[in-house]
């Protein structure tokens, strides 16, 4: 059974849950599923980790001279003609693209899975099967932060209802997919992401000396971080050696004046964390992982937090009790209103047994969550397809 997964969601990230799930999955196939990417080159962290070449490999392997403007030329010139782009002689090949389109062309394969919602490839799919996999439904969700223009918007509505099955990575994100696109109970697999299973070992030395709460990932718009820094703010001035941990980009000017205007800019700190013993170290050494977003189509890292042995707070939004059960200390945080402040208090002073107690139910819903079970799920929804 030969899968061919695209490039276009690689070539979007360098890291990110969409493409490490691809990865992930990939790497725990069952035997009779035959799956590669076509991918040629790439800066995505996941696929250069099993040995794909990083970005600008060809170039600095073309068989002449160091890099000036005469061999830019010469390359930019000899791939284009190679792939029949010669009117384009003076741009640099996008050489992902070209292999995806070859190989769809190409027609070496059972099923097409593509990583993303571009639609490029329907000219050349011709009658083979396509899985499609819907992570979220955020921009339709929120049209105020997207505009009906917006790239991912217009291709969902061209490739969704041309998929012959469709991979969601919840419950909820099942429901809202149906919510805007009515699509048939029988065309939707629900296959939950799962958790890297090899062990982790905390570092002797701790990643920050003090206590903190820990933020993982992006902070924007529906992310609740504004209201999650309103809403901690008074925590902080009441535990005067608690600080919050911000992992990801640096603070942007509209974040560092709702933190200045807490009158405790110090307490927030932004780490930009640089290998995954460092992340996990982090999530191991915090009071708790706090999780505020209105919306997710899964949500990695309360996974990540679980393996870590990290109290998860999560607001009680989107597929969060769906997926940590009874295994989270749960908030409301909607509206400018939050309980957030008496639920911290609650797990921030849990006794050493009730804590534990804690962990443990973290712990026993973690093994819910394997890569090897939602790659032998994917591959049954494969074969299903190849009967039908």
């Amino acid at each position: 059974m030969k899968i061919l997964f695209d490039s276009q969601g690689f070539d979007m990230q360098t890291h990110g849950g969409v493409t490490r799930c691809f990865v992930e999955l990939y790497k725990h196939f069952p035997i009779e599923v035959n799956a590669r990417f076509s991918v040629v080159e790439t800066n995505n962290v996941y696929l250069n980790n099993i040995g794909f070449p990083a970005t600008g490999n060809l170039f600095k392997q073309f068989p002449f001279g160091d890099n000036n403007k005469f061999k830019k030329f010469c390359f930019k010139l000899y791939y284009n003609t190679k792939y029949g782009n010669l009117r384009n002689w003076d741009i640099m090949p996008n050489f992902n693209l070209v292999e995806s389109i070859c190989q769809i062309k190409k027609g070496d394969y059972d099923i097409f899975h593509p990583t993303f919602f571009s639609p490029y490839f329907l000219p050349y799919l011709k009658d083979k099967p396509m899985v499609l996999t819907v992570h979220d439904m955020i921009t339709e969700l929120f049209p105020n932060y997207f505009p009906s223009t917006d790239n991912q918007v217009v291709w969902k509505k061209i490739v969704i209802p041309r998929a012959d099955h469709i991979v969601t990575v919840s419950e909820q994100t099942k429901r809202d997919l149906q919510h805007f696109f009515n699509v048939p109970d029988n065309k939707i697999t629900v296959i939950y992401h799962g958790a890297e299973q090899t062990p982790y070992i905390p570092a002797k030395e701790k990643p920050y000396e003090g206590d903190y709460i820990l933020y993982v990932g992006d902070r924007w718009l529906y992310k609740n971080f504004l209201p999650f820094v309103k809403h901690v703010s008074p925590i902080l001035k009441r535990h005067k050696n608690l600080n919050v941990i911000c992992t990801g980009r640096a603070f942007n000017d509209e974040e560092l004046q709702v933190i200045k205007e807490s009158g405790i800019a110090d307490r927030f700190v932004q780490i930009y964390v640089k290998s995954d013993q460092d992340f996990m170290d982090l999530y191991h050494n915090a009071i708790c992982f706090v999780y505020p977003s209105e919306y997710e189509g899964f949500g990695i890292p309360i996974l990540e937090a679980y393996k870590a042995d990290c109290p998860v707070m999560l607001n009680h939004a989107s597929c969060f009790p769906e997926i940590a059960g009874d295994a989270a200390v749960y908030f409301h945080m909607k509206d400018g209103k939050s309980d957030f402040e008496e639920q911290f208090e609650t797990l921030y002073h849990l006794n050493s047994n009730e804590r534990e107690a804690l962990l443990q139910k973290q712990r026993e819903r973690l093994t819910l969550y394997t890569w090897e079970k939602s790659a032998q799920q994917l591959a049954e929804v494969y074969k299903k397809l190849m009967k039908n």
